[in-house]
């Protein structure tokens, strides 16, 4: 359950695109024995993600020549209302991932065809039926059309029961925006699976942390697109 937790949410997290920027990958959390271990496993855990995710918003920085900071504390306040609460009992597993990726292409992003073991771009999808198609029709909770300093995408969140297992629980939350010259993906991804309990207290763990899952996206997004256009003031996303 373990490798299926962290290799089945990094697939889904990454699917529709392929090759570089594999997103990051940390330990689960399990249902431990007593309180006290698993109140020290869940610090261990949120303090890792926090730190990865100072990494990946420094390198994504770096990348498009911005300042950074360190986004560490805010990150592991984040996390840790993701992770307050969880069930002393039961057999369970419990993840979070993320993913930020940026790019520019002077010679336009459409010129040519991928090389095999290169990145896809995810395609911009018109409505929730499209993303849901393109994501083995895991129900859609909220979809957005965004258009944003001339590049246009979308916000598509979804949340249900996995396609590859059966007794796991799965979040994903995408914002893509593109352009002819640049391209900003921002992913935040959780899974919760209980080979022993079953569905029904893997999607009750899951369900009763959806509000503190789209608080983190949207900051995640909101340091990403903050970064990406050059640390200017924050900018809203219009969302039809």
């Amino acid at each position: 359950m373990r490798g299926w937790l962290l290799g089945g949410l990094s697939a889904l997290m990454l699917m529709g695109a392929t090759g570089a920027a594999a997103a990051q990958e940390t330990d689960p959390v399990e249902g431990p024995a007593t309180l006290d271990d698993r109140i020290s496993e869940d610090r261990a855990l949120i303090d890792d993600l926090a730190r990865q995710l100072d990494e990946s918003f420094a390198a994504l920085a770096e990348q498009f020549g911005v300042e950074s900071f360190s986004i560490r504390p805010m990150m592991t306040a984040l996390l840790g209302d993701v992770f307050e609460d969880l069930p002393d009992e039961g057999d369970y597993a419990f993840t979070v991932d993320f993913e930020m990726y940026g790019m520019t292409d002077t010679a336009g992003l459409g010129a040519g065809e991928a090389d095999e073991g290169e990145r896809k771009l995810r395609p911009v999808y018109a409505d929730a039926q499209a993303c849901a198609a393109a994501n083995r029709d895991i129900p859609v909770i909220r979809f957005e059309r965004v258009e944003m300093n001339g590049l246009s995408g979308h916000r598509c969140t979804v949340s249900g029961q996995s396609p590859d297992f059966e007794d796991a629980w799965v979040y994903v939350s995408w914002l893509v925006l593109t352009g002819p010259e640049a391209y900003l993906e921002v992913t935040t991804g959780a899974a919760v699976a209980s080979e022993e309990d079953g569905y029904a207290l893997s999607s009750q763990i899951g369900s009763e942390r959806l509000t503190e899952l789209n608080v983190m996206a949207a900051q995640i997004e909101t340091l990403a697109v903050d970064t990406y256009f050059s640390g200017d003031e924050q900018v809203e996303p219009n969302a039809e």
